[in-house]
């Protein structure tokens, strides 16, 4: 990136470097005549008109100059705030779209806007400064020239089951192709098909499997004999057939028809058996449709009837027409023997008045509309009245079988007289009053004019709502508008304890004495009840007490062990902190409270027992049982059991009791084959006088570090060397040796303080924490980080069997050991790699700049690191500038410490005969180093220097070169 003066940007990421090749420089300057360029630039743009257009508009905006937001015009770039409408995908810069969005919502309505391009409508405004992704994953994505405004993660949309596999994208999701199970149409059968064939199919079955449903039809005898199918198996199609022979018949409620067959879903049974005038009864099963004429007992009239169960026998009812039963005309109004037609016969015809028939209906309302006449009246009763409902805002047709009034479910929703509650009553009668009221009241006096208010909306709750006072409350019914003021009053002067700060009389209720700045009147006369000298206050309420005095004193503790515990004044339970340590009375232990009153010891024994039991040393590990016996159980304890010789040794439970020995003195181990060659071996060894054990720990040491130092220069593995610490441990105290000292001490000074057995580390960052616990291994100690972050701390303990100890060599004198195996190490790699190489040597001509390299010593040749951070070492700065050093003119880079001024060099092996093309590489570079380093926290800053200033003069380049010499420099040389 090239900055506003024509120089690098020194923190850009892009590097320009320049090279000593002419061929190289040529090939950087290469120009293309127009013809090449058009045909160059027209393949890009057919290529590009192959894509569609939403991939098309993302390839744009990564090139930055072409694609432009609809809204402001401004061309986009990967590093824009994006959204894309999720109908045309067409991609506007956020702030402008949220800016669109805002104004159009303001002046619509129904607060909707529209994308500007296709007109979607939209009611959802983007939040403000949360741009998302295309997936909607990540807010505020990270730049991303390669695909701008994408996460790079997973689209994972729920277009189906497994969602979209496509990388975060812009426009329509692509069809899934993963396979996915679907059921047949009756649900027996699976199978596999493409995941994007069921979209819009769900719930619906894709396939037959070609096999009977048979599942159990409503009839409940047979079973669906249809192929694979979907939905219900409808009604059973079986027919029921009479065979030959058998003495039955399938017959219908009246008798008159008898089938072979009858179809089963047509098969209906009512329980009752027909009989006919003969006496014979039977069972119908189906109705026919043949309507059948019934005669009356008078065998003159009849009616007709359809197949029903059981069916009317002809003659068994009496003639509704008989003179005998009928007095009077057809609506009952009028005698027959008025109107001058006397009938004898049944068959006689029934005369009919003029009258209406205005017989009462069944509804008990209306009476029959119809003029007198034969047969039924109406029935039911068809007429219709129109009733509002309570609130008067419905009108209901009400036919005239509906029971009760009609109420719709409309709430009142009118205001109460207190103006802050609403009717909830649903159908309020008193709704149209209020309705009315409110259309008439011009002013606000009448609206909260209680004695308009219809009785329905006078709300009859109580206020009670604190007063402006804030000790009373008020005692009126719910009312309008603000409570009144309380009228409590006191006639005495307000005043403050001092008397400086009056409020005269009359107070009313709620007054507050405002503060007062003047110092305590107990402040001013020295009064206090210890007798020190009050602390200086303000002035403050009779009911709050003065602040409790601070003044040292000596008092005596609790237990009264000590009579001089230095403390606060106002301080009333003092401790000296000691354990009471007197006899509890009801076992052999000591009270473990810490300093208390007297009387006030343990009331529960909460210790282990630890008495001795009877036929063992161990101790008994049961809880505290008072002054009773121990239980006479099997001890628990583990002893060690030894073969004669003492080579074979075995862990097992004492069990020792009252009436048995323990396990030490009943079990015996005997000698095996290997036993005999070890006491045989043991006796050569006596008689030849050689022994396994030296006579004192520094002898054993010598004799130890001497085999160490052997294993050191011949050793090939870490393992082989068979050091107490871990490889992590030795290179942490390399580099962190003062601080890993201490930890050493610490752990040191605890393994010889015999009365502790734990030590709790302070809280501490995770590499410490680890450190801690790498380092407790070869002390044998348990430990283990206890307590969240960022209070996390490692807590150690010594084993219980004793095998904690402190390890026979130091850190520090483990660490020359290690640092001389590396080193050999290396040696080795180098060697074994310098066997596998093989070195080309050709004649080089030089150009003038390194034939006259001598000319730049003194200038800038080398890089200093300023404030090297705590902990970083040179192959840390190997790792992050070697890869970018390599593809330069830097030959060897070297790597050395300046201790007295916190710093560090990198210089090229070459830095006295330096090129210049060498020196304006590492001009390039220092602005992208000084921004590595900052960025990684190795230091504080990054420039060039002059090398033979900083370099120490005893220092020859060979020995440099052979100190720092890597295989990666060997390769590139």
């Amino acid at each position: 990136m090239i900055a506003d003066d024509g120089k690098p940007d020194p923190k850009s990421l892009v590097l320009n470097f320049s090279s000593d090749d002419e061929d190289s420089a040529t090939e950087a300057n290469i120009t293309y005549s127009e013809e090449e360029e058009e045909e160059i630039a027209t393949s890009d743009t057919e290529e590009d008109q192959d894509l569609p257009y939403y991939e098309r508009a993302v390839r744009e905006i990564a090139k930055g100059d072409l694609y432009t937001c609809m809204i402001c015009t401004v061309e986009m770039d990967y590093t824009c705030k994006m959204f894309a409408c999720r109908k045309c995908y067409r991609v506007f810069d956020y702030d402008c779209v949220r800016e669109w969005a805002i104004k159009s919502t303001d002046k619509t309505v129904d607060r909707i806007w529209k994308c500007p391009n296709c007109y979607l409508v939209n009611k959802k405004v983007p939040t403000k400064n949360r741009p998302t992704c295309w997936c909607g994953k990540v807010v505020n994505p990270e730049p991303n020239p390669l695909d701008p405004n994408s996460c790079g993660q997973t689209c994972d949309a729920k277009i189906c089951i497994h969602g979209c596999s496509k990388i975060c994208h812009l426009g329509p999701h692509p069809e899934c192709l993963r396979t996915t199970s679907v059921k047949c149409r009756c649900g027996k059968a699976t199978k596999e098909i493409p995941c994007f064939e069921t979209k819009g199919r769900r719930g619906r079955n894709l396939f037959q499997c070609n096999e009977p449903c048979n599942s159990l039809l409503p009839c409940g005898i047979h079973r669906c004999q249809k192929i694979c199918h979907s939905g219900l198996c409808g009604s059973c199609p079986e027919n029921l057939t009479v065979k030959e022979g058998d003495d039955v018949s399938i017959s219908c409620y009246c008798g008159q028809h008898t089938r072979n067959s009858i179809k089963c879903k047509d098969v209906n049974v009512t329980g009752r058996k027909s009989k006919n005038a003969n006496g014979d009864e039977w069972i119908g099963v189906y109705a026919c449709k043949d309507i059948r004429s019934v005669e009356y007992s008078c065998r003159q009239h009849s009616f007709f009837e359809e197949c029903i169960a059981p069916p009317t026998v002809t003659g068994t009812k009496r003639c509704p027409f008989s003179p005998k039963y009928l007095k009077t005309c057809s609506c009952g109004k009028t005698p027959l023997q008025a109107l001058g037609k006397a009938r004898r016969r049944c068959i006689d015809p029934i005369p009919h008045c003029e009258s209406r028939c205005d017989k009462l209906l069944k509804c008990g309302k209306h009476t029959c509309p119809f003029q007198c006449h034969d047969g039924p009246c109406m029935d039911p009763c068809i007429q219709i009245d129109k009733v509002k409902c309570a609130c008067e805002r419905n009108t209901f047709l009400v036919p005239c079988g509906f029971q009760g009034a009609p109420h719709c479910q409309l709430k009142c929703e009118s205001l109460l007289s207190c103006r802050r509650h609403k009717c909830a009553e649903r159908c309020c009668s008193g709704r149209p009053a209020a309705e009315e009221r409110r259309k008439n009241s011009s002013r606000f006096q009448d609206v909260n004019d209680e004695t308009l208010m219809e009785a329905e909306h006078v709300c009859l709750k109580a206020c009670n709502l604190t007063l402006s006072c804030g000790q009373h409350q008020c005692q009126r019914k719910c009312h309008p508008g603000k409570c009144p003021p309380c009228l409590e009053s006191d006639s005495n002067d307000l005043v403050c304890p001092c008397g400086k700060t009056i409020v005269p009389a009359p107070v009313r209720c709620g007054t507050k004495l405002p503060s007062c700045r003047h110092p305590c009147i107990k402040v001013v006369e020295g009064i206090s009840e210890c007798g020190h000298k009050p602390i200086p206050h303000a002035c403050h309420p009779l009911d709050q007490p003065c602040p409790p005095c601070t003044a040292t004193v000596f008092k005596p503790c609790k237990c009264g062990k000590n009579s001089r515990v230095r403390t606060i004044c106002f301080q009333k339970d003092v401790s000296c902190g000691q354990t009471c340590g007197k006899p509890l009375p009801n076992c052999h232990h000591f009270c473990q409270k810490t300093c208390h009153l007297p009387g006030q010891c343990q009331a529960t024994c909460k210790q282990v027992c630890n008495k001795p039991p009877v036929n063992c040393a161990h101790k008994c590990r049961k809880s505290c049982h008072g002054r009773l016996t121990c239980p006479d159980i099997l001890c628990i304890a583990l002893v060690k059991i030894r073969c004669p010789c003492g080579r074979k040794e075995v862990e097992v439970t004492c069990g020792a009791t009252s009436t048995l020995s323990s396990s030490l003195f009943t079990e015996r181990l005997e000698c095996d084959e290997e036993c005999e060659a070890y006491t045989r071996h043991r006796q050569l060894k006596e008689a030849f006088g050689i022994t396994d054990k030296v006579a004192n720990g520094s002898a054993m040491k010598e004799k130890e570090g001497t085999r160490l130092e052997g294993l050191a220069s011949k050793a090939t593995t870490f393992e082989e060397l068979q050091f107490p610490f871990t490889e992590s441990t030795i290179s942490t105290y390399i580099r962190q040796n003062k601080w890993c000292g201490e930890i050493e001490e610490t752990l040191n000074n605890f393994m010889d303080n015999e009365g502790k057995s734990s030590l709790h580390f302070k809280p501490m960052k995770p590499p410490q924490r680890l450190f801690i616990r790498e380092l407790a291994k070869a002390y044998n100690l348990y430990s283990e980080a206890q307590d969240p972050e960022p209070k996390r701390s490692v807590f150690v303990k010594k084993n219980d069997d004793g095998s904690s100890a402190k390890p026979i060599f130091s850190l520090s004198e483990i660490a020359p050991l290690y640092q001389s195996f590396k080193l050999l190490e290396k040696e080795r790699k180098m060697q074994d790699f310098l066997a596998k190489t093989t070195t080309h040597l050709i004649n080089v001509k030089l150009n003038d700049d390194v034939a006259t390299g001598a000319q730049h010593s003194g200038q800038n040749n080398a890089f200093l690191i300023k404030n090297i951070s705590a902990g970083t070492t040179l192959q840390d700065l190997k790792n992050l500038f070697g890869k970018y050093m390599e593809k330069t003119l830097i030959r060897n880079p070297q790597y050395q410490e300046l201790p007295e001024e916190n710093s560090a060099i990198v210089y090229p092996e070459d830095y006295r005969t330096i090129s210049a093309n060498a020196v304006n590489d590492m001009e390039n570079l220092v602005g992208h180093i000084n921004f590595i380093v900052n960025d990684a926290f190795l230091a504080d800053s990054a420039e060039l220097c002059d090398a033979s200033s900083k370099l120490p003069e005893e220092i020859s380049e060979n020995d440099i070169s052979e100190r720092l010499e890597t295989p990666e420099v060997q390769e590139q040389n």
